[in-house]
């Protein structure tokens, strides 16, 4: 090939390339390639075969209104459970939120194992009580339902590992706790040996005696616990010619309140129909007061169906103006149920039995013991008392076996004389 002069003295550049087939391959300019679409899928996404899970960029176009509920639902939503639990389960929270904050970790929106585990470490060393007071340990079961009330105040899958701490805690009871002289906190059970002594002290005279007397017996009846009978309504006991129907709209093992009657029937020591009908008669005669007026004439009867069967009395007799009880209304609240059990059982000198405290709990124990020693069987005993069909509490944790209807305050020491067997004479 001939080439001019000017093309045979520039330098020729070597370019170092693969021949390729032009038919081939044909790319257009300026081509841009998209990277792979990514795709949310969790361990809980489920697909049809051939189904492709949704994608990461699609995004759900949510505006305020799809965050906002109304008040009245808001409220429901803060006040959902039983308010005692509300109340416990919060201030949990609260106490760890405000050691967080004060150790400078962090509590919220997520934690960490490390933080909770340290807190019930803080919580074991400090026990009860304010900073330089006497140590008072708190019991293995009180720390495992803080447990869970902080593990679970976080959103599944971000929640610290519950399963450390709890083995921290099972540790603490058997290396500290019990070695320490740490037991079981129980109320003794109030058998029937001791509630029939119980109601003999009560003055049945007064409106307060007749009340309590009544609220005494159809609590030993039911087994009930002491908000179960706080609960009650007028319209939810019936008098039968032999015994005492009662409604139960809830309780603890029913929370969906699905309702039950059940029949006590009546006894020549327990007159549980004279003692509900003396106190009804009451109910009938009582109006609710005013502010100028304890028991006015033309005012509302407290013998109303809806209206609570168990009703706070004023000293002379009369219903007590319940305006600033926000919380249980015109309803009693177990606490008012557990000092009234205190006082009746102190006033006859059993507020120990066995060694162990009278509290309203007692008249669920009590009765349960009874019924054990009389050898009603544990399925029947679990109805009586409203526990789940399988449930082995009846057995396991309320009753006070050994004999303990029968134990009376005896010391074999009793029959050795004072001061020691005195010397014979001229001995």
């Amino acid at each position: 090939m001939v080439t001019s002069a000017t093309q045979a003295t520039e330098p020729v550049e070597v370019i170092d390339a693969e021949l390729v087939d032009d038919a081939a391959v044909r790319l257009p300019a300026n081509v841009v390639v998209e990277p792979a679409p990514a795709y949310r899928i969790t361990r809980h996404t489920v697909l049809a075969e051939g189904e492709l899970p949704p994608r990461a960029d699609e995004h759900a176009r949510f505006t305020t209104k799809d965050f906002t509920v109304p008040d009245r639902v808001k409220k429901r939503i803060t006040e959902r459970g039983a308010r005692n639990t509300r109340v416990n389960r919060d201030t949990t929270r609260a106490r760890f939120e405000r050691w967080c904050a004060q150790e400078g970790r962090v509590a919220q929106p997520t934690t960490t194992t490390a933080n909770v585990a340290a807190y019930f470490g803080y919580l074991m060393e400090r026990g009860k009580g304010k900073p330089h007071s006497p140590h008072v340990p708190y019991s293995p079961d009180s720390l495992l339902a803080y447990c869970t009330r902080i593990t679970t105040w976080y959103p599944k899958g971000e929640r610290p590992d519950a399963s450390l701490v709890r083995q921290m805690i099972e540790d603490y009871r058997l290396d500290e706790y019990i070695p320490a002289g740490g037991e079981k906190e129980q109320s003794a059970g109030l058998t029937l040996k001791y509630l029939v002594r119980v109601l003999a002290g009560i003055d049945e005279t007064t409106r307060i005696g007749r009340r309590d007397a009544a609220m005494l017996v159809l609590q030993y009846g039911m087994l009930y616990r002491s908000v179960e009978v706080t609960n009650l309504l007028v319209k939810q006991i019936r008098i039968d010619t032999d015994g005492v129907w009662v409604w139960t709209a809830k309780s603890k093992t029913r929370r969906k309140g699905n309702g039950r009657w059940r029949f006590i029937r009546d006894r020549a020591d327990l007159r549980i129909v004279a003692r509900v009908r003396a106190w009804l008669a009451d109910l009938r005669e009582l109006r609710e007061p005013t502010a100028t007026d304890q028991n006015p004439a033309d005012g509302e009867t407290a013998y109303q169906p809806n209206k609570p069967l168990f009703r706070a009395l004023t000293t002379t007799g009369n219903l007590k103006r319940r305006a600033n009880a926000t919380v249980r209304g015109l309803f009693l609240g177990g606490r008012a149920v557990n000092e009234m059990v205190k006082a009746r059982t102190a006033a006859v000198g059993v507020s120990i039995i066995n060694g162990l405290k009278v509290t309203s709990h007692s008249l669920r124990a009590g009765p349960n013991t009874d019924l054990a020693e009389a050898l009603v069987p544990l399925a029947e005993r679990n109805t009586a008392g409203d526990w789940s069909p399988e449930s082995t509490l009846a057995d396991d944790t309320y009753n006070r076996p050994d004999g303990s209807i029968d134990i009376s305050k005896m010391d074999p020491f009793d029959a050795v004389p004072l001061f020691g067997r005195p010397e014979a004479e001229g001995s």
